[in-house]
């Protein structure tokens, strides 16, 4: 199996998302002097746009698109919306520019992770060699951690602000449309019945031992949902320059990059179970430690839980999800999944964090933790599941 191919399309696509993310708060909040309740409805706006995309996007998928050219049409989508959004003003135009970008954007995470599992999975078939999903993944963080580094020269230096991360993100986005073709081209496999792939991966997900995960990871993105609308505006607040909100972010990331380089090994000595359990604690601690000591120290130390919340969100579902799957409906379980936890997550959680920070941002941060907290009781009490760790772990 080619890899050179998807590890540069996992870079860019996170260098996208890693450009728009950290800074569009503070663009919204420093640059163009929203209130915090207008900045959760329009980083809520996101997410109700993804409600629609990847579902739909990934029917295409698995019944008549191949992936790649949807990929394709994503990333062009994606770059459009961000320059306009570049010279954006006002609330209205960044409300409705920030649901178009959810619409081009967040189809793309789903149909890439299907793409690679299909190519992983027609590796084994043949008996060669497949590369694990984190050594895939973790070219993402990479990708993530790129744009903080352009940014920081050009707005320290006092040559940009925060409209600079939105051309950036347009950048990464047309790179990565002229890279397209070196995705594999993935034509849809012939389905093995009648079913429509969207209400058989709606059926797989509504199973009691898969709802009994989905479920407290809906809970853990509206954690995370709050945490990435405010804060960026939290770093502000305690006095950090507005240009290093983005060095601050890499701190996150560079503590996921040990935990999925070693996800392979991380999964031989600690079960599925324990890793989403501790993920849903680091993260309910992280959220507690910002909403009651809000100090410079305690805003960039805490970035050092960031890396077993990303393996729990991020790293492990997918997987999951893909045992879980048959060729018939692999794209449509991941979008799905897209649209229960990217998009409705994060519109709640924007949301009510953006009215709970118009209190102070500290009440947001509070309102995470209680998620947070909330899913990780879920998971203990209810999520087991044998054969998942079978199939991710190897016969113990």
């Amino acid at each position: 199996m080619r890899t050179a191919g998807f590890k540069l399309h996992y870079f860019l696509l996170y260098a996208v998302v890693g450009a728009y993310l950290p800074y569009v708060p503070v663009f919204l909040g420093h640059d163009l002097k929203l209130p915090d309740s207008q900045i959760g409805w329009i980083t809520g706006a996101y997410g109700l746009a993804v409600l629609l995309a990847p579902p739909v996007m990934a029917a295409l998928a698995d019944r008549k698109v191949p992936g790649r050219t949807l990929v394709a049409v994503g990333y062009s989508l994606s770059c459009a919306v961000l320059l306009v959004f570049a010279w954006a003003d006002g609330f209205t135009a960044p409300l409705l520019l920030s649901a178009a970008f959810g619409l081009a954007y967040t189809p793309m995470t789903p149909l890439l992770d299907a793409l690679a599992f299909t190519e992983m999975a027609r590796a084994r078939a043949t008996g060669a060699t497949a590369p694990n999903y984190g050594a895939l993944r973790v070219w993402g963080s990479l990708g993530f951690m790129a744009p903080a580094f352009v940014l920081f020269a050009l707005m320290h230096s006092g040559l940009a602000g925060g409209r600079a991360a939105m051309l950036t993100g347009a950048a990464a986005a047309a790179l990565a449309v002229v890279c397209a073709p070196l995705l594999p081209r993935v034509v849809p496999e012939p389905r093995s019945g009648a079913t429509v792939p969207t209400a058989a991966a709606w059926a797989e997900l509504r199973r009691p031992s898969t709802f009994a995960l989905v479920g407290p990871l809906v809970l853990l993105f509206v954690s995370i949902s709050v945490f990435y609308a405010f804060y960026p505006r939290l770093v502000v607040e305690v006095g950090i320059d507005p240009a290093w909100v983005g060095l601050a972010s890499n701190l996150g990331v560079l503590s996921e990059l040990p935990w999925l380089f070693l996800a392979p090994a991380i999964l031989r000595r600690a079960s599925v179970r324990s890793l989403m359990l501790f993920g849903a604690a680091c993260m309910t601690a992280r959220m507690a430690l910002l909403a009651t000591v809000a100090t410079p120290a305690t805003v960039l130390a805490t970035q050092v839980l960031h890396g077993p919340v990303v393996m729990s969100l991020y790293l492990l579902p997918p997987m999951v999800l893909d045992h879980k799957a048959t060729p018939d409906f692999r794209n449509s379980v991941q979008g799905l999944y897209a649209a229960l936890c990217y998009g409705a997550a994060r519109f709640i959680g924007s949301g009510a964090g953006g009215h709970a920070a118009e209190f102070g941002l500290q009440w947001a941060f509070v309102l995470a933790a209680a998620f947070a907290l909330a899913a990780a009781l879920w998971l203990w009490l209810s999520w087991r599941d044998p054969a998942v760790e079978t199939a991710l772990r190897g016969p113990r």
